[in-house]
């Protein structure tokens, strides 16, 4: 199925002259549909469907957007009370949307830009709360209050040693394969065929030791899963019915997410922004207090942007280990 903002009758060519047929065009569709994520294009779709009922609202045609109305519609909106990092992304859905149709960006004009400006600086860009970075001793906390004689239980402590010990985002851990699993002496190597910092699907590998602690030895709660999974390649976590019938269904990244959470809440993890994300900055962080390089801990995350890997996990944990408020005697 190809992507409902791509008409195969208006595929952009170089030449109209020249002839396609049904299944040259429907090649040529699919392969623009692929230019961005899921995640991408759901909030693009969602950014325009916003901007059109916002237009239709005052009889102003969308497309092309005439650059006051954009600029009357985003300062609305602030009004209304939606963060700037939100019209950002009604912005870059808008944008986008004229370039696949071919008209100028609206938010390249002056007025859309100066309001843009002034909107930031009215509303303050507020730093989104980061997700708690777990520690091992808090790991262990929710792993062991997970019952591992059920296979739902089994499956789940894999999941949080083992995005926890490869420091993979949510969603990469939810695309897992078996196959995806290198057995090696000291422990597995994982193949991660796509990734946010990867999206031309180029693989990356990353490393995963096995832990001294049996309750949170990775390699161990990813074979104990094993056992009981359906045999066979395809996703590596998959759903179970009734908490002990494990089927061959891939669970998505959300689930991955809600398990990291409900775990975290059933150990007593209340009032902390413990998220999905909790596994890959724990990793991080806790690599940083216990001595690892940057550029040891970067390989494992695969952060392309170092400030961010330095300024979200590297800083904070510096910052507690040196604080001189020790030495006041407090």
């Amino acid at each position: 199925m190809t992507n409902s903002l791509i008409r195969l009758e208006e595929l952009p060519l170089a030449d109209s002259r020249v002839a396609l047929t049904a299944s040259d065009a429907e090649r040529i569709a699919t392969a623009i549909e692929a230019e961005l994520a899921a995640s991408t294009r759901a909030t693009y779709d969602c950014a325009w469907r916003q901007w059109d009922r916002w237009c239709q609202g005052r009889g102003i045609n969308p497309l092309p957007a005439p650059p006051e109305a954009l600029a009357a519609f985003l300062a609305e909106r602030a009004e209304a009370g939606l963060t700037f990092g939100t019209l950002d992304g009604y912005c870059s859905g808008i944008a986008h949307r004229h370039h696949q149709e071919g008209f100028a960006d609206p938010t390249a004009e002056a007025v859309v830009r100066r309001v843009r400006r002034g909107l930031r600086r009215i509303m303050g860009v507020a730093p989104r709360q980061q997700a708690h970075p777990l520690t091992v001793a808090e790991l262990g906390r929710i792993v062991s209050s997970v019952d591992a004689d059920t296979a739902i239980g089994k499956r789940d402590r894999a999941i949080l040693l083992v995005g926890y010990a490869s420091a993979m985002r949510p969603g990469e851990v939810a695309a897992l394969n078996v196959e995806d699993i290198l057995r090696k002496p000291s422990g597995i190597l994982i193949h991660i065929r796509r990734s946010k910092t990867d999206q031309d699907a180029r693989g990356q590998l990353v490393g995963v030791a096995r832990g001294d602690n049996p309750l949170t030895d990775p390699i161990r709660a990813v074979d104990t899963w094993l056992d009981v999974r359906p045999s066979g390649p395809g996703a590596l976590f998959t759903r179970v019915h009734y908490r002990n019938h494990p089927t061959s269904e891939r669970i998505g990244p959300r689930a991955i997410s809600r398990t990291v959470q409900e775990r975290a809440h059933a150990a007593g993890f209340d009032g902390i922004p413990v998220s999905g994300h909790s596994l890959r900055a724990g990793h991080a962080t806790t690599a940083a207090v216990n001595g690892a390089s940057i550029d040891r801990i970067a390989a494992q995350t695969r952060h392309r942007d170092l400030g961010t890997l330095v300024n979200h996990y590297i800083r904070p944990a510096e910052a507690m280990m040196t604080t001189t408020s020790r030495d006041l005697g407090l």
